[in-house]
């Protein structure tokens, strides 16, 4: 949850201001907390007060917070400041009439998303967790895309802090919700502008976690998107914290010194009454590259997805009898006496005719067919370690420059490998 906060305040900066950068300064004088985080904070005390998570509880909950903070750094959200302090103003959009009453006003807007984070941290189930985000978006966010991209927030933080893989988190939110987190950050970066609502905010935010390699790294993204940065960062931020289970101390240290005491209170009771406490860092590697949420290639491949490569030791006769090689014939369309090169789903890499200085050349010619096809992405198997001979530390070295490319994955035992 404090990664949320975090992610608002570096963003708050930018919001009016956007950049394009990743290299700005993570915080500065202005950085400070907006309404993502008061309601943040809100909803926490929602969680921690009520157990039967009525809309009655979170609306005086909100109030109470908005009352006293009723001027945060980029107001509150037209609607949403109607809802708050002119209740008397709200239509019932169902029957056209005034209300009389805080109602809620069919918003798709982001301000559902941003505020869900504790949510995600608070149940035992994925389904628990889903059922209250919905309640704490519809109390004023009640159109289907508000709900959707509450609950797409807090169920990507439920799956990362109960220890999905970010290619589970990407899977199940694009089936469950819909959302096309298939683009990269770079891409979305060069045409994404202002966007306050639930389906134009949160799936970016969420590929800005999944391209990141840490915390600070997931919110930089997130920022330099351009647009709503302080939400976007606050959503991405909430993710990454819950992924990697780790903020680095200067970073804490800056924003606790910038929170009321309010927050930091809520925030301790919080950790008391959830399972934010039981955060335990990740087991990260300079080589745990977020191509599309894969960390390590996996062991055992029988199955890839469209724009997969099987990467595979060969000989150059292309007699792919047994090992790996069997294995591409067998399921990814390798060519038998092909011992070079791109066939089918898979790459061949000749490893049966020489020593280390002789296989080299046949690396860096598929390291540049890498580069040269950044649409793919290629799972290199441990080559040259099975029927070839070689150990994982003599072949590991010569996969060196793939670190450079994100549509490269690598094998945990080449990756520890490589300095």
């Amino acid at each position: 949850m404090l990664g949320a906060i975090i992610g608002d305040m570096v963003g708050s900066v930018y919001e009016f201001d956007n950049t394009k950068r990743t290299d700005f300064p993570f915080f500065s004088e202005r950085s400070t907390f907006t309404d993502d985080s008061i309601m943040t904070v809100a909803v926490a005390e929602w969680l921690l007060a009520d157990n039967t998570h009525s809309h009655e509880v979170l609306e005086n909950v909100m109030v109470k917070y908005a009352e006293e903070y009723p001027f945060p750094m980029g107001g509150y959200g037209g609607g949403f400041a109607q809802w708050l302090f002119r209740p008397e103003r709200l239509v019932d959009y169902n029957t056209g009439e005034l209300a009389g009453k805080r109602v809620p006003y069919n918003s798709w807007g982001n301000g559902a998303a941003m505020r869900a984070s504790a949510v995600g941290w608070k149940f035992r189930t994925l389904e628990e967790t889903e059922k209250v985000a919905e309640i704490s978006a519809s109390i004023t966010h009640d159109h289907p895309e508000g709900i959707k991209g509450a609950q797409a927030t807090a169920a990507a933080i439920f799956l990362a802090r109960t220890g999905s893989s970010k290619q589970e988190i990407k899977e199940y939110v694009e089936k469950r919700f819909g959302y096309d987190l298939s683009v990269h950050s770079d891409e979305i970066r060069k045409t994404y502008g202002w966007e306050d609502s639930c389906q134009g905010t949160v799936p970016p935010a969420i590929r800005a976690f999944l391209d990141s390699t840490d915390f600070e790294s997931a919110v930089r993204i997130a920022v330099s998107l351009g647009g709503d940065s302080d939400t976007l960062a606050c959503i991405t931020g909430g993710i990454a914290e819950a992924y990697y289970q780790h903020i680095p101390d200067s970073i804490v240290r800056k924003a606790v010194e910038e929170l009321p005491e309010g927050f930091l209170k809520v925030l301790d009771i919080f950790r008391q009454g959830s399972y934010y406490q039981q955060m335990t860092p990740r087991e990260t590697s300079p080589q745990d590259k977020p191509v599309d949420g894969m960390r390590y290639t996996p062991e055992n491949i029988r199955e890839l997805k469209e724009g997969q490569v099987f990467v595979f030791g060969s000989n150059l006769g292309g007699a792919h009898g047994g090992g790996a090689a069997a294995a591409a014939v067998r399921y990814f369309g390798a060519i038998w006496g092909q011992g070079v090169g791109m066939q089918g789903q898979s790459y061949a890499i000749p490893t049966m005719h020489g020593g280390v200085d002789v296989i080299r050349p046949y690396v860096d010619e598929f390291i540049e067919y890498a580069r040269q096809h950044p649409e793919l992405t290629f799972l290199v198997t441990r080559i040259g370690c099975g029927i070839a001979g070689f150990k994982d530390e003599q072949m590991a070295p010569l996969f060196k420059d793939c670190l450079t490319l994100e549509n490269v994955v690598l094998p945990k035992s080449f990756c520890d490998r490589i300095k």
